[in-house]
């Protein structure tokens, strides 16, 4: 051979193979990366709801209940964040909620009421007054059908529509992009047996 060549001789690759039989594992079963990254978007979308600012880094509009009561935008009954959840299995990922109103305040949208009437039950105290709510002084309080001391009251209501703003709290940003760069790179330095934790 003329001209300039080069060799590559291996000492002591013991643990080559394997390593690399490890990684070929992770090649045909991913759920461990899959499962890691879904976590992460798990966790990323939790956060979102403490700091009030969706994926774009635009916070979301306050909603009329925080504006007059105090509280945070969308964690009221905190049943939109405990319904989220992630599964992942060898063909990838996904992270959302199973509240059905989820989407309603991911995309934003309009809620059309209808009309309608009824009545209700509701709490008297002892000078036949009815019932405030504690932390609520505007509302009274609901009475179960044993409660001895109630008044009926009949109500209508108007149809109208309610407005609602988009407050996306799922999607993945750059610094997330960043973030599960750098966990796959952990999870397959992990499977070829370095440790992780890069």
């Amino acid at each position: 051979m003329s001209g300039v060549s080069a060799r590559v001789i291996a000492q002591d690759v013991d643990g080559l193979v394997p390593a690399l039989q490890r990684l070929a594992l992770l090649g045909r079963a991913p759920r461990p990366l899959w499962k890691a990254l879904g976590t992460y978007g798990e966790n990323s979308t939790r956060e979102r709801f403490k700091t009030g600012v969706g994926p774009d880094g635009v916070r979301w509009k306050i909603s009329r209940r925080v504006r007059k009561f105090g509280g945070q935008t969308l964690v009221r009954s905190t049943r939109l964040l405990r319904g989220i959840t992630n599964r992942a299995d060898n063909d990838g990922a996904e992270w959302g909620t199973n509240a059905v109103y989820g989407a309603i305040h991911q995309f934003g949208g309009e809620i059309k009421k209808a009309a309608r009437s009824g009545t209700v039950r509701l709490r008297l105290d002892s000078k036949s007054a009815l019932l405030r709510q504690k932390d609520h002084r505007h509302l009274a309080v609901f009475a179960k059908a044993t409660h001895k001391r109630a008044a009926e009251k009949a109500f209508t209501g108007k149809a109208h529509t309610i407005r609602m703003p988009a407050r996306p709290y799922l999607g993945v940003n750059e610094q997330d992009g960043r973030e599960m760069l750098a966990i796959s790179l952990d999870v397959i330095d992990q499977a070829a047996g370095n440790g992780g934790a890069r």
